[in-house]
């Protein structure tokens, strides 16, 4: 049995009910999803593994075909809407989507705005760095002074980034731009998801570079996100999550996708806190 935290006493409720000025207020957020029989999802397609486009430019990703599966769990069809990625969140807000697929991790300034789904991927954050500079970063703290990549200015690597006193600048040209400029020595390292990570230089192929494996920070537990108080739409859609982890499709996905399991947090107590301590 996986470790699910979700309380399952509120999930799979057809509906909840809201208080705002002291009057009762149904919360019909699954029920709008359901009567449309669509659900309306924002991600980019452009962060690999995670969400991008195929050999046949079909979205597909470890997030992507998890939402497919959620969908499917719950009866309903699923519309991608492609965004950049600083753009997904204010989309939730103003009504624009219905979920944020795009791995998004839980962070308490994120939870004063948005309700997360039942977190499907357990991470940390991590860097890549030329291989002939791998010996030079032991810990995440070898990042204070340093010239770093970011995807974005307002991701929780660029926070990080601020935190530990590391020089970020955000790139919006794609990661292959980044992986250059690490080469090239314009950049030393490139922040993101340890896991992303492993699987980009896969793909990259190309032995100049490596992920230095000894930094570890940011502990993640990443979660589709709906607006807050939308917790009926919240709590359906983390039933067909605990199904879809308990009945090993959450596995099967990562595997895949990522390489190895995600669905369980990681017992490491050398990784950093997005603080820096």
């Amino acid at each position: 049995m996986k470790n699910i935290g979700f309380s399952k006493a509120v999930v799979g409720l057809a509906a909840s009910v809201c208080i705002y000025g002291g009057s009762a207020i149904a919360d019909d957020s699954w029920q709008k999803v359901e009567q449309k029989g669509t659900l309306v999802v924002g991600t980019s397609g452009t962060y690999a593994p995670i969400t991008f486009l195929d050999e046949n430019n079909q979205l597909t990703g470890f997030e992507v075909e998890l939402v497919r599966q959620v969908a499917e769990q719950l009866g309903i069809e699923v519309e991608f809407s492609l965004m950049a990625f600083d753009g997904i969140l204010p989309a939730l807000r103003n009504g624009q989507i219905d979920v944020a697929a795009h791995d998004f991790a839980i962070t308490e300034a994120r939870q004063e705005i948005f309700d997360f789904v039942e977190p499907h991927k357990y991470s940390y954050g991590s860097i890549v760095v030329r291989a002939e500079d791998v010996d030079n970063f032991t810990s995440a703290y070898d990042l204070e002074g340093v010239d770093v990549a970011l995807g974005s200015l307002t991701s929780n690597y660029a926070i990080f980034a601020d935190n530990i006193s590391a020089h970020g600048v955000a790139y919006d040209g794609g990661v292959e731009a980044i992986l250059r400029d690490i080469i090239n020595g314009n950049r030393d390292a490139y922040l993101n998801d340890y896991l992303v990570l492993r699987r980009t230089l896969e793909g990259f192929d190309d032995d100049r570079l490596a992920v230095a494996s000894d930094v570890k920070y940011h502990s993640t537990q990443s979660a589709m996100a709906v607006l807050k108080g939308n917790e009926a739409l919240r709590d359906k859609l983390s039933e067909a999550v605990v199904t879809l982890i308990e009945n090993g499709t959450v596995t099967d996905l990562a595997i895949e996708f990522l390489g190895e399991d995600v669905s369980t947090p990681p017992d490491d107590e050398s990784i950093v806190s997005l603080e820096g301590e």
